[in-house]
């Protein structure tokens, strides 16, 4: 027997002992109306096509030489490094402003969602920011031993000597440590919920000689983040011009300046308005520019003449093709 005869025979015996009829006049015994009868008939022809499908795979797993079958198995895991498909999470880290050091956000890659936390959280305490301007306030030797949130508790447990306050770290400096990994978890977590700080998997009551007693709140926007700031495009773009640029900044009277340097010479600059005045709000304006290798700064307006803190900024180097 050839394998087209086989693979009729096994088809046969599948559906043998099919007996619609018995099954379909059920069907018509309880419902009425042709709506239901049309149903019957349905249900009457799934049973057949199920049955012969059922045979079908069985010959196709069964029978040797038949193209595309494999036992192979599975195959390789793929790659649990970040790619140009996966997720991305915003990361805070360190940066100094006129007004002093401030949280600046970052765009990174993850490995997947549910890898998000501890990827994101583990770039913040390591200071691995694509910006050279930006750092983290951590101390070297600082782990990331696991983040998560569960049962409405949002957790981030760290390792290293990272109990009290290091020698040269000042109490702002430390509180902004704090704030940089609650709002990255945060964030990442979509949740608003504070942060309950472990060591090495236990409870702890400070952490760089800051309380952590109770959960850590997300301090405010205004006294945290840095008030101006560039999210596209990232440090070391390459871009096609013309190119737009946005961000958030809070400024007086919403007037955001910029300029596109080319060493030390002023190549073009602008100013914008973000969409409210004097806390962050979102901003975004389009440079048009010959191709080279610039750096775009983006700041506030000293509106102090010179008495106040120096004027907020952000930079980013970029390259126009």
């Amino acid at each position: 027997m050839n394998s087209d005869d086989q693979l009729r025979a096994l088809l046969e015996d599948a559906v043998a002992d099919v007996r619609p009829r018995s099954g379909l006049d059920s069907i018509r015994s309880r419902t009425t109306g042709s709506s239901h009868r049309a149903w019957g008939w349905s249900a009457g022809a799934a049973v057949l096509a199920t049955a012969a499908t059922i045979a079908v795979v069985a010959v196709l797993g069964g029978l040797g030489g038949v193209s595309g079958t494999t036992d192979a198995g599975p195959g390789p895991a793929g790659s649990t490094a970040p790619t140009a498909e996966s997720p991305t999470e915003t990361v805070y880290f360190v940066g100094q402003t006129g007004a002093g050091p401030r949280l600046f956000p970052e765009m990174h890659r993850v490995s997947s969602t549910g890898a998000a936390l501890d990827e994101s959280l583990g770039a913040a305490v390591g200071g691995r920011a694509d910006d050279p301007d930006y750092a983290s306030s951590w101390p070297a030797g600082t782990t990331m031993q696991r983040a998560q949130l569960e049962h409405g508790v949002l957790s981030v447990d760290l390792g290293g000597p990272v109990v009290g306050r290091p020698a040269g770290t000042t109490r702002t400096q430390a509180a902004l440590a704090l704030q940089q990994l609650v709002y990255t978890a945060q964030d990442v977590a979509r949740s608003r919920i504070p942060v309950t700080f472990l060591h090495d998997g236990r409870p702890t009551a400070t952490l760089l000689g800051e309380p952590t007693v109770q959960p850590v709140a997300a301090g405010s926007a205004d006294d945290v983040l840095a008030p101006v700031q560039v999210a596209s495009p990232s440090d070391g773009s390459t871009v096609r011009s013309p190119f737009t640029v946005t961000g958030k900044a809070a400024a007086f009277e919403a007037n955001v300046q910029w300029e596109l340097m080319r060493g030390s010479a002023v190549a073009k600059r602008g100013f914008t308005t973000a969409r409210e005045c004097c806390t962050l709000a979102p901003y975004s304006f389009r440079v048009e520019a010959p191709p080279g290798e610039y750096t775009l700064v983006v700041h506030d307006e000293d509106a102090s003449g010179g008495e106040g803190n120096p004027p907020a900024q952000d930079t980013k180097r970029v390259t126009v093709r």
